[in-house]
C-alpha cells in the first residue's frame, strides 16, 4: 500500500512541476550544490529505503573495512557471468573502464588500486513505479545528472557515468502477462496500424529468460534477444533489437505496441500509435536513456512455426587466401539466401585465439535457418552458392555443410540460438549494416574489405555477422511510428568486427586497438556500404559519425521530440539523441558544450 500512496502522491502533481533553469554543469561531489546527506537521506525514506550507495563490485579484494576472502573468490569466478553482473548495482557486462578489477589470488594476483571510477555515487533500487518517479525529481531539481540501468548489457557506456544517481529497474517486476486477443486503445478514428493477435505485457524490468517462459507456453513466439539475460524494455529494445526471429517477425523496437514512461517531469504517460506518438517514435528504435524511463511494454505475440536449421563451416588448407574468397563470396550471396528466407548468425577469424571448430583456428562458420519451409526448400535455395564454394573442397578449402530439423521454435531456440557470452573486459568492437548493393555492385571492394576486417595475423581479430534483416524489417518500412534507423529497412545483415588486449595492457596498446578499430577496419566496412549505417547497440562507441550512422535521417526528428519533451537534459547517455550538447569532465560532471 505504501508503494501505491507514493505513486498517488509524485503523480498528483507532476504536471505542476515547473522545468528547471538551465545550469551550465550538473552538480558533482566537490561542488556546493551537491545535496548533503541529509538530502540523500530524505531521498531514501521516500523510496523506502531503496537508496544506495554504490560500493565497486570488487571491493572485496582490497584492504578495507569491506575486505572479504571468500568475497572475493566469488567475485572473481564470477565476474564473467552477465547475470552476476546485473546483480549489482553498477556490474557491468562491458564497462568502458575497469577501476576496480578482480583479483585471482589463488593464482597468485596481488591486488593493485580499487576506486568507484566514473560510477554512479548513488543508486535507487527502483521496486515501484513511485520510486522512479521520486529519483528523476529528485535529479532534476538537485541538478544532479541521471543514468539509467537495467541489465548493463551495454557496450557503449549508456549505463555509467561518474557524478551521478542510478536508476536500477533490474527489481522493478510487477507481472509478465499473456494476452490472447490484444485490443488496441485506439479509437477508430486513429489513423493507426491495428494489431488483432496476441501480445505479452512486460510490466517491469525483465530480462528474455523471464517472457520467454510465458511465450513458449501459450504456443507463440515473441522477438527478443538470442541472449536470454539481456532487458526486454531497455536498451536492447530501444535501440532496435534484433534476435532469432527478427527476419520472420520483425526487429524488437517494431514489437511495441505500447509503453508507459516516466518522464523527465516526473509524469507517467502512455505511448501508443493513438496518444504520445513522438514518444512512441522515439522509443522505438530511436536509442534508450534519453527520453524517458521504460516501465512496461505490450509487445507482439506471433504464431509458433518449424524451423530447419543449415551449418555451414569452412577452414583452410593451405592460405588464408581461399578462406577469404569464400567470405566474400558468402557475404555477396547473402541478400538472395535472405529472400529465400534464410537468417542467422555466424563467426569467423583467420587467427583465433582458440579453435572455431574442430582444430581450426582460422575458420568461417555459420547456422544459418528458414521457418516453416523444408530442408529441400532450403537446400534449392543454397545450391548456388554451395556450387560456388565446392569446386576448393578438398584442395585449399575444407567445407561441410549439413541440415537439422525442429518442430517448434523454442525447441530450436534452446538447441541452436540460445546463447549467453562471457561478459567482455578487454576488447574494442565495431560494426556495419550491409545493403544488396554494397556486397554486389563491387565484388573487388568487397574482397578487399574482407581482408581488412580479417586483420593482420597477431591481431586475432575476429568477425561476427547477424542476417537478422529482410523480410519483415523490409515490410515494416511503412510503420509510420518507428524511430529505427531506416538503413535497417534495405540492410541484410550487419558485421561486427572485434579486437582484444591481454589484461593489463597500458593505455597505449589499448588505444592503438581502439583507433585500429575506428580508422581502419570500420572505416574500410563504412567505405564499402556507404550510403547504410550501423546497429547502435553493437558499434563502435568512438565512431566520429555517430549521430549519422546510429540514427540515420531520423535524428533531426528525435533530436526535436528530445528537446520538446526533455528541455533541461535531465536524461543524458553518450551517443544517444541529444548528447552532443554536454560534455563530461574528468570527473563525470555534465557541462552544456557552448
Amino acid at each position: 500500500m505504501r508503494h501505491s500512496f507514493l505513486l498517488a502522491a509524485l503523480t498528483a502533481s507532476c504536471y505542476a512541476v515547473a522545468a528547471e533553469s538551465e545550469r551550465q554543469c550538473r552538480c558533482a561531489p566537490s561542488d556546493q550544490c551537491w545535496p548533503s546527506r541529509q538530502d540523500w537521506g530524505s531521498l531514501n525514506s521516500t523510496v523506502n529505503g531503496q537508496l544506495i550507495s554504490t560500493e565497486p563490485l570488487a571491493i572485496a579484494c582490497y584492504a578495507g573495512p569491506e575486505q572479504d576472502t571468500d568475497e572475493c573468490q566469488n567475485v572473481d569466478e564470477s565476474w564473467s557471468n552477465a547475470v552476476f553482473q546485473s546483480g549489482d548495482p553498477i556490474g557491468l557486462s562491458y564497462p568502458v573502464n575497469i577501476t576496480c578489477p578482480p583479483v585471482n589470488a589463488t593464482a597468485g594476483e596481488q591486488p593493485g588500486s580499487c576506486s568507484l571510477g566514473k560510477q554512479p555515487l548513488y543508486a535507487v533500487n527502483a521496486t515501484s513505479e513511485g520510486h522512479i518517479i521520486a529519483a528523476v525529481n529528485f535529479a532534476r531539481s538537485r541538478n544532479i545528472r541521471i543514468v539509467i540501468k537495467e541489465t548493463g548489457h551495454d557496450i557503449l557506456g549508456r549505463s555509467e557515468g561518474g557524478a551521478s544517481l542510478l536508476i536500477w529497474t533490474r527489481y522493478l517486476r510487477n507481472g509478465v502477462e499473456f494476452i490472447e486477443n490484444y485490443q488496441s486503445p485506439c479509437s477508430e478514428s486513429c489513423n493507426a496500424r491495428s494489431w488483432s493477435g496476441a501480445a505479452i505485457h512486460i510490466d517491469g524490468g525483465y530480462t528474455w529468460a523471464d517472457v520467454y517462459p510465458v511465450a513458449k507456453q501459450n504456443g507463440r513466439v515473441v522477438v527478443g534477444g538470442g541472449t536470454p539475460s539481456v532487458s526486454s524494455t531497455g536498451g536492447w529494445m530501444q535501440g532496435g533489437g534484433h534476435g532469432p526471429a527478427s527476419r520472420q517477425f520483425g526487429l524488437g523496437a517494431d514489437q511495441v505496441l505500447s509503453a508507459r514512461i516516466v518522464l523527465a517531469d516526473g509524469c507517467i504517460i502512455t505511448a501508443s500509435p493513438c496518444e504520445n506518438q513522438d514518444v512512441y517514435f522515439a522509443i522505438r528504435g530511436g536509442g534508450p536513456g534519453t527520453y524517458g524511463v521504460v516501465l512496461s511494454t505490450v509487445i507482439k505475440a506471433w504464431p509458433n512455426v518449424d524451423v530447419q536449421v543449415q551449418s555451414l563451416a569452412i577452414a583452410p588448407l593451405s592460405n588464408n587466401s581461399a578462406l577469404l574468397d569464400a567470405i566474400a563470396t558468402l557475404y555477396s550471396a547473402y541478400p538472395g539466401l535472405n529472400d529465400a528466407g534464410y537468417a542467422g548468425y555466424g563467426t569467423w577469424s583467420i587467427a583465433s585465439p582458440t579453435p572455431i571448430f574442430g582444430n581450426f583456428t582460422a575458420a568461417y562458420v555459420h547456422g544459418f535457418y528458414t521457418f516453416n519451409q523444408t530442408i529441400e526448400d532450403g537446400q534449392n535455395a543454397f545450391a548456388p552458392t554451395l556450387e560456388k564454394l565446392l569446386p576448393a573442397n578438398g584442395t585449399s578449402l575444407f567445407v561441410s555443410v549439413s541440415y537439422n530439423s525442429f518442430d517448434d521454435y523454442w525447441s530450436f531456440y534452446e538447441d541452436v540460438a540460445r546463447a549467453e557470452p562471457p561478459v567482455g573486459t578487454s576488447s574494442a568492437l565495431g560494426s556495419r549494416l550491409f545493403s544488396r548493393s554494397s556486397v554486389q555492385n563491387d565484388t573487388a571492394g568487397l574482397r578487399s574489405m574482407v581482408e581488412t576486417v580479417a586483420g593482420a595475423q597477431n591481431e586475432s581479430t575476429s568477425n561476427n555477422f547477424e542476417l537478422v534483416s529482410g523480410g519483415r524489417v523490409f515490410e515494416d518500412a511503412s510503420d509510420l511510428y518507428s524511430g529505427l534507423n531506416p538503413a535497417w529497412r534495405k540492410s541484410y545483415f550487419s558485421n561486427i568486427v572485434a579486437r582484444g588486449w591481454a589484461p593489463g595492457s597500458p593505455e597505449n596498446v589499448k588505444s592503438a586497438v581502439r583507433r585500429d578499430i575506428t580508422y581502419n577496419k570500420v572505416a574500410a566496412m563504412e567505405q564499402q556500404a556507404p550510403d547504410t549505417g550501423v546497429y547502435m547497440n553493437e558499434a563502435d562507441r568512438l565512431d566520429p559519425n555517430w549521430q549519422r550512422n546510429f540514427y540515420g535521417d531520423h535524428y533531426d526528428r528525435l533530436l526535436e521530440i528530445k528537446r520538446r519533451r526533455d528541455p533541461g537534459g535531465v536524461f543524458y547517455c553518450p551517443t544517444c539523441v541529444g548528447s552532443a550538447e554536454w560534455e563530461e569532465d574528468d570527473e563525470g560532471r555534465l557541462c552544456r558544450v557552448l
